[in-house]
């Protein structure tokens, strides 16, 4: 059921992208509905539970919900941009965690629990350092726009001015540090 649904809020975003005029997020949430068809086909594997199940369908809703116009007007005081990141990678560190806790000792500082939790850490900042790569590859090919397989105003710019702030490197530095804060 939390498959179905999760395939389902992806499913209505794509007709708002739509009518938003915002189709560069297309091809994102079609990605992001396969997400649940593979944590479900994982689920007993990575040892979830169906909060853990849901977090992690639900973790890349936030950069879906920018076909809102949200990364360039955050309804936060902060960056639309920095909350995807949080939101998004904060579910796989949980997920990941309690995974490699069947390996963990009772006791919680270890040499042993030390260094499952910096595995964790590398796996995590890996799946973000892929996110920043498929966002730097789609500009490469697609230019600037929209979406996660492009750059564009949510990056922290227009493409006029991006030179001004430091370049697309500007961008990749804060996203990498708000998926560290989210691990």
């Amino acid at each position: 059921l939390i498959t179905l649904v999760s395939v389902c809020v992806y499913l209505v975003l794509i007709p708002i992208a739509l009518i938003n005029s915002v189709p560069g997020f297309i091809p994102d949430i079609v990605v992001f509905m396969l997400f649940p068809l593979d944590f479900n086909w994982l689920y007993d594997t990575l040892r979830l539970n169906p909060i853990t199940f849901s977090l992690l369908n639900l973790g890349p809703l936030p950069h879906a919900l920018g076909i809102f116009g949200w990364y360039n007007t955050s309804p936060f005081p902060f960056q639309w941009d920095h909350f995807t990141h949080l939101a998004g990678l904060f579910p796989p560190a949980i997920v990941f965690t309690i995974f490699f806790s069947q390996w963990m000792d009772e006791k919680i500082l270890t040499k042993k629990n030390l260094l499952l939790l910096a595995s964790v850490f590398l796996l995590v900042s890996g799946i973000g350092a892929m996110i920043e790569l498929s966002e730097f590859l789609g500009y490469l090919s697609l230019g600037f726009g929209e979406g996660g397989f492009q750059f564009g105003p949510g990056d922290g710019t227009d493409a006029a001015s991006i030179d001004d702030i430091g370049g697309g490197w500007i961008n990749t530095g804060w996203d990498l540090i708000y998926n560290t804060v989210a691990i």
